[in-house]
């Protein structure tokens, strides 16, 4: 048997696919070589286009002498601010090498083999994708338009039921689900069941302190709460999430994490960036900017878009999306097509800066009076 097999992989992998390198998915450098263009514009990441604070850098700075050492384990002065500020202990706070991990850990700890885990559909992939890696059964809910169907959703649950996640807002489909609604369902679901919200995008949203499901951790033992320092705060690169909730479902989350996931420069830069919400305010102001001069753009076009509450759109072209996609990418424009995530007649698109969305929204246009 060649070693490059399937077989030989344990259960599991064989419904896992590799990270791509398409263009959508590679670093602006390497977009450029493959392209052959000086100018890339990358709308297919949902990363911020307004960088991260300043505070990050000259934190990192003053941390760089230390790279020789460890860092600490439990991020303990990023978990402590954390927690602070949301008014929870440091043991109802799990830092981590990311949401991607933070998602992976949480699934590794509580889900087991043929054990099913429900999700929506089309959503975040990295839940399907952590649950098939530990052998479970992933249980795709489709949407309700382009809303999650928390009903259809709770119809699912089964004897075999485990974990539920919920992306909201969704990506890709960038819709946000009332507090309400959630906390109706959440308080529907039986307790031996995890309800995982991913609230990645909750800073971008209207009211993010009324949106959220953080409020709820202390009287619902099966809630886990997601965050990221990926988006709004500008460190992608970084690697730095984050998990809440009880304290008794975080221990045992703990006991799965790798001892100095999260390394220090990461550590040193989440917490200047949490301690700087002025320039959270300000990203998070001219992105609602730049928010509702897209869709008003896009709509006027004669194009249907989804009423954003996160950092991208996902726009309907009506017809199969794939020719427009390929037409921005030749003028450096990337985009996320919908194919990817079973909407072929559909992009997701990142809102960039002013300069760059109007750049994006004149070959859009160019495109539809060419056709």
């Amino acid at each position: 048997m060649s070693l490059n097999k399937l077989e030989c992989a344990r259960p599991g992998v064989d419904k896992l696919q590799c990270f791509s390198r398409e263009c959508p998915d590679l670093p602006v450098a390497d977009i450029k070589k493959q392209l052959g263009v000086e100018l890339v514009i990358k709308l297919s990441f949902n990363e911020s286009p307004y960088g991260s604070s300043p505070r990050v850098q000259e934190a990192l700075q003053e941390a760089i002498g230390a790279l020789q050492l460890y860092p600490a384990s439990y991020a303990d002065g990023l978990c402590s601010a954390i927690a602070e500020d949301f008014r929870l202990s440091t043991n109802q706070v799990l830092i981590g090498n990311g949401a991607d991990e933070v998602i992976n850990l949480v699934v590794q700890a509580f889900v087991a083999p043929e054990q099913e885990v429900i999700v929506p559909f089309p959503t975040f992939g990295a839940y399907g994708a952590a649950t098939h890696m530990v052998g479970g059964e992933v249980v795709k809910i489709p949407l309700a338009g382009w809303i999650l169907d928390l009903e259809a959703m709770k119809a699912a649950i089964t004897d075999k039921t485990k974990m539920i996640f919920i992306c909201n807002p969704n990506n890709p489909t960038s819709t946000l689900l009332p507090f309400n609604q959630l906390a109706e369902f959440l308080a529907a679901i039986p307790e031996h069941i995890i309800v995982v919200v991913d609230e990645a995008y909750n800073e971008y949203t209207d009211n993010p302190e009324e949106s959220s499901l953080i409020r709820l951790i202390n009287s619902h033992a099966n809630l886990l709460v997601i965050r990221t320092f990926s988006k709004i705060y500008g460190l992608a690169a970084l690697r730095i999430g984050y998990l809440l909730g009880n304290e008794g479902l975080i221990q045992i989350t703990q006991r799965v994490r790798p001892p100095f996931n999260v390394n220090l420069l990461g550590q040193v830069a989440a917490l200047a960036a949490w301690r700087d919400q002025e320039h959270v305010i300000t990203a998070k102001q001219q992105n609602t900017l730049q928010r509702e001069l897209v869709i008003n753009s896009l709509r006027k076009m004669g194009l249907a878009c989804a009423d954003s509450q996160t950092n991208f759109l996902l726009v309907d072209i009506g017809t199969d999306a794939r020719p427009l996609f390929e037409f921005l990418l030749e003028k450096g424009i990337v985009v996320r097509p919908g194919f990817h995530f079973g909407l072929p007649q559909c992009l997701r698109i990142s809102l960039g800066t002013s300069e760059e969305n109007q750049l994006l929204l004149s070959e859009i246009e160019t495109f539809i009076n060419n056709k």
